[in-house]
């Protein structure tokens, strides 16, 4: 049995109970003079266009998988050949390596370096009416700690091929990047303020080439930090 699954085990219940309270509250803290705002009734419409929003969702929806995995490791310990699903494991496997874990990086160093070098490219001081600074810090910088959790207490060895997480990492920001421009198509407006700043000039293609590179980087780095907490020994898949 796996010394850490109990680490992780609450790792994932503590992401569901913030994530969940934390969206509660957001929603509680909506008042009808809000709408009556027009750059907060566009922000408030299309919060689930936001990164940062797919990305605490995504951290809620792998927080469910992991507990479902360790939960099933927990009720066959009994059994000494016991195996996960090989579905269920890789899934596991490529939502964290591939998206979750680069996703998350990307929102905590591109909000805060935009933030304290001006904030009004990415967080215009309007929605410190709807989103106060907790809310804020749960989902710009809590969201870190979620995964460094994950890598210090689930040893995983590194795929010999990373084509299939590349992929993913590939499918999802250029996924991210149609809704960005099918927003701009429907609606007229880019939803960060950075983006409308630099459309129509060099600068606009340069900030979507960045973040690409970016998140090929961050998905690089999750390896190394593995390598600086366990080693480079091979991980046996059966105690994950």
């Amino acid at each position: 049995m796996n010394n850490y699954i109990y680490y992780r085990i609450f790792g994932y219940t503590a992401t569901i109970v913030m994530h969940v309270t934390n969206i509660y509250f957001m929603i509680k803290g909506l008042k009808k003079e809000h709408f009556d705002d027009p750059n907060l009734k566009i922000f408030t419409n299309l919060q689930s266009r936001y990164f940062t929003c797919w990305t605490f969702v995504i951290q809620i929806f792998y927080a469910i998988i992991g507990l479902t995995c360790d939960i099933l490791t927990l009720l066959n310990s009994g059994k000494k050949d016991y195996k996960l699903p090989k579905h269920l494991r890789g899934c596991r496997d490529t939502l964290f390596a591939g998206v979750l874990w680069p996703s998350t990086l990307l929102v905590f160093t591109v909000f805060w370096c935009l933030f304290l070098y001006d904030r009004d490219l990415i967080f215009p001081k309007f929605i410190d009416k709807v989103l106060n600074k907790t809310a804020n810090h749960v989902i710009h910088t809590a969201i870190v700690p979620v995964v460094l959790w994950e890598v210090v207490f689930r040893p995983r060895a590194e795929p010999k091929s990373h084509l299939r997480n590349i992929l993913h990492v590939l499918f999802h920001i250029s996924l991210y990047f149609l809704v960005l421009a099918y927003t701009y198509i429907e609606r007229g407006i880019w939803i960060y303020p950075i983006l409308t700043k630099t459309f129509g000039n060099i600068y606009f293609p340069i900030i979507l080439a960045i973040l690409l590179l970016l998140k090929i980087f961050l998905y690089f780095l999750q390896w190394q930090l593995n390598y600086l907490v366990h080693g480079r020994k091979v991980v046996n898949k059966k105690t994950l």
